[in-house]
């Protein structure tokens, strides 16, 4: 996105910070799923959301090697 052309609010929504959010999200939603179903240890799935976290920097690097 073009800063200059963004208004703040659209610039949050399409951030690199808010985009990995939304797929750790989606990703804590499958293990809570998949553990109500009996496939992965609940307390995993509990750990999982109470501990996961990212840092967008970090992933950046780890995408440009």
């Amino acid at each position: 996105m073009i800063s200059r052309y963004t208004r703040p609010e659209m610039g949050r929504i399409w951030s690199d910070q808010n985009k990995f959010q939304q797929w750790l999200e989606v990703e804590l939603a499958a293990s809570e799923a998949l553990a109500e179903r009996g496939v992965v240890p609940a307390d995993a799935a509990r750990l999982l959301r109470a501990h996961a976290a990212f840092d967008v920097r970090e992933s950046k690097k780890s995408s440009a090697k």
